[in-house]
């Protein structure tokens, strides 16, 4: 028997609809089986596509898999940035992160960061997932984690200079690894960790 991630769609979509609604379903079926537990056809049946008509939006599975880790960034960065009334942010985190378009310091970017990944499990599962698979270097997304893991440090350093810690770039790196730790126990829902009261109390300890 398939196994299928039902996902409802609308009846007539744009090219343009039809592709982010494929990226999202893509998102859904990675979350659950990891690359290499996820095919083309988990996508395609849960779309009501042939393989042929996923195939014509995008090349093969490597180029969904980065097309669909982009657009979950895009999502999300644009929706951190709203929390934040902070206008102007691409959702390219590769390239435009938050803190370049605001003057709020690491803590509070973060508080914003954590309150969003609250409300999307499934990104947050994504992430979680792919990030232990791509440790790998012949893993199709290392390089994007690399450079997305880079990226998201230089920003974070960026922020924590406003909040007058001693060490900019080790506190950077001090909030991610505990922002990521904590999540993966919060994906974990047996333990009932409260993500945004346990980062808080994190972050007064981090940030100071």
């Amino acid at each position: 028997m398939r196994r299928r991630t039902t996902v409802t769609r609308p009846k007539r979509m744009s090219a343009e609809e039809r592709r982010r609604h494929i990226l999202a379903t893509t998102v859904s079926c990675i979350s659950q089986f990891g690359f290499w537990g996820f095919t083309i056809r988990d996508v395609a049946d849960a779309e009501h596509i042939t393989e042929a008509g996923l195939l014509y939006y995008f090349s093969g599975k490597e180029e969904l898999l980065i097309e669909a880790l982009k657009y979950a960034d895009h999502i999300n960065q644009i929706a951190i940035a709203e929390r934040l009334g902070v206008t102007g942010v691409t959702g390219d985190v590769l390239a435009d992160g938050i803190a370049y378009h605001c003057d709020h310091g690491l803590k509070t970017i973060l508080q914003a960061t954590v309150e969003t990944n609250a409300d999307r499990p499934e990104l947050v599962r994504l992430y979680t997932v792919l990030e232990g698979e791509a440790l790998s270097e012949d893993h199709p997304a290392h390089d994007y984690f690399v450079t997305r893991e880079d990226n998201l440090l230089k920003e974070y350093t960026v922020a924590a200079e406003r909040d007058h810690v001693a060490d900019p770039a080790r506190t950077a790196l001090q909030a991610l690894s505990a922002m990521e730790g904590l999540q993966l126990r919060w994906l974990n829902d047996a333990r009932k960790v409260d993500f945004v009261g346990e980062w808080r109390a994190l972050a007064d300890l981090i940030i100071r």
